[in-house]
């Protein structure tokens, strides 16, 4: 009986243990926000603090002028149901020669959103993200992470999200080299990456994120596989969420453990 006494505190120690799991850093989620007016070129977070960024909507490629004009908009279907709004990330001048921002002209990962948040704190990062599709946007996608604020690395993803593709390339001087995403048309939600074996991460003042162009030129295709015609289309972003494991675990957690700890020891000495 002691014995089992002593298995069953060893088992609540272990779920102690196994409560400490990943929490919210930073988040931007736009539903809360609501529709807001273009130039949002830096939306404020939702949760935690961060800066965010519109990339490489300002522009003179194929002959036209663009400046950038994100907005937050109603875009329903993302991983948070129905209501959704989206960052939509685009660029906007004067006609005649107005241009959309988005161009196959552009360097690979220059164009789309920059998230910066600190992971003092934090070890074990995550990344999750939303992107919804419009039938004439980019395709590929690259997520990339800076350890130091200016040098950027492509991460490798997890998840491609509920209607994207993972793939990965190695041959061609148009898409990025290593792990890229062809996103589906509409919202492709839950695309995930893991950044648990970058120690860098952890606890790191400069950390940040860019969602961008994963390809340029005869790669840039729009979501059907279509040439990208330069005019139209456009990313749309929602929970925007960067996430991990507190260094020091929460009181709760503490609490149990020194629990399982005590009992532990009690049964221990009777015995």
């Amino acid at each position: 009986m002691k014995n089992k006494k002593i298995t069953s505190v060893a088992a609540l120690l272990i779920a102690s243990l196994s409560a400490v799991q990943a929490v919210t850093i930073t988040d931007w989620d736009f539903d809360i926000v609501g529709a807001v007016a273009a130039p949002d070129n830096n939306p404020a977070s939702s949760a935690g603090t961060g800066v965010a960024n519109a990339l490489g909507m300002n522009n003179s490629y194929n002959n036209t002028n663009s400046i950038s004009a994100p907005d937050v908009l109603a875009s329903s279907g993302a991983s948070t149901g129905t209501g959704s709004y989206g960052w939509r990330v685009r660029g906007a001048g004067a006609s005649p020669n107005s241009g959309n921002g988005w161009s196959t002209q552009a360097p690979i990962g220059t164009q789309g959103a920059e998230f910066d948040a600190s992971t003092l704190g934090f070890n074990s990062i995550q990344i999750s993200f939303d992107i919804d599709t419009t039938a004439q946007a980019e395709r590929n996608l690259q997520l990339e992470y800076t350890l130091d604020g200016s040098t950027w690395q492509n991460a490798t993803l997890t998840l491609a999200g509920s209607l994207g593709t993972l793939a990965n390339n190695s041959s061609s001087a148009n898409t990025v080299t290593g792990s890229y995403d062809k996103l589906g048309s509409g919202w492709n939600n839950g695309i995930t990456a893991s950044l648990t074996g970058i120690t860098g991460a952890n606890d790191d003042a400069s950390f940040g994120i860019r969602i961008v162009n994963a390809s340029t030129g005869a790669d840039d295709v729009n979501v059907s596989g279509a040439a990208l015609n330069n005019t139209s289309g456009n990313w749309r972003y929602d929970n925007v969420l960067i996430s991990g494991v507190a260094d020091v675990p929460e009181p709760t957690t503490l609490a149990l453990t020194g629990l399982g700890l005590a009992g532990l020891i009690a049964c221990r000495k009777r015995s």
